[in-house]
């Protein structure tokens, strides 16, 4: 009975073995390669996203992108996306492969605005912006306004505005919301307090009042 047992045992030890290695063989690696990040076991070529882009939320552990021998991040699945098309990394950063194109803010169509503490994603939302009118607003301004160069000047205030589209669930278009205590002269020209800025893109551009008024600022 025990010589038995113990065969019971081993049988059971070895499926469970068998069954882990088979979850591992089914992740996902990519490294980078001459043309971007490579899935050998797919033949898919991703390339980083720029920070404007940032995951929704983490769904599913899909693999990892192993930058070195050492230095690795877990990659995940992002909502309403195919992972052959696009993922995540732990910190929420967008790859995306070859062939997928991501969309700028006007083609998002956003429907609505979180204005967040400067941390990650949505967890410390200050202020929610869903009417249709200001959100377009905003993004016709960001869209069509003149990039101006950023100033040596401390803002009265600064956020995180991420942009979220029902077209697009799987990741925010985010930009930092910057206001001045007074409007800001360039060469003469007034430009107002209230500017989107993204400084990955070197993008600083002014925008109306919406946010200010959102935020129920009176000054």
């Amino acid at each position: 009975m025990k010589a038995l047992s113990l065969k019971k045992s081993l049988l059971i030890l070895l499926a469970v073995l068998l069954c882990a290695l088979s979850l591992a063989s089914c992740k996902t690696t990519l490294k980078p390669g001459d043309k971007g990040l490579y899935d050998k076991q797919k033949d898919i070529t991703y390339s980083h996203a720029s920070t404007v882009y940032e995951a929704t939320a983490l769904v599913k552990e899909y693999g990892k992108l192993a930058v070195t021998s050492k230095e690795s991040y877990t990659l995940y699945t992002v909502p309403g996306a195919d992972p052959t098309e696009m993922l995540a990394t732990e910190d929420y950063n967008i790859v995306y492969a070859a062939g997928y194109t991501m969309p700028t803010l006007l083609e998002m169509a956003p429907t609505v605005l979180h204005i967040c503490s400067n941390t990650s994603a949505t967890v410390h939302e200050l202020c929610r912006i869903d009417d249709s009118v200001d959100i377009a607003s905003v993004v016709m301004r960001f869209t069509a306004g003149e990039n101006l160069p950023y100033p040596a000047i401390s803002p009265l205030r600064s956020y995180k505005a991420c942009f979220e589209s029902t077209q697009y669930p799987g990741f925010y278009y985010s930009l930092t919301y910057v206001e001045y205590s007074e409007d800001l002269e360039i060469d003469g020209v007034n430009h107002g307090r209230y500017f989107l800025r993204s400084a990955f893109e070197g993008v600083f551009i002014p925008v109306g009042d919406e946010i200010h008024k959102a935020m129920g600022f009176t000054d």
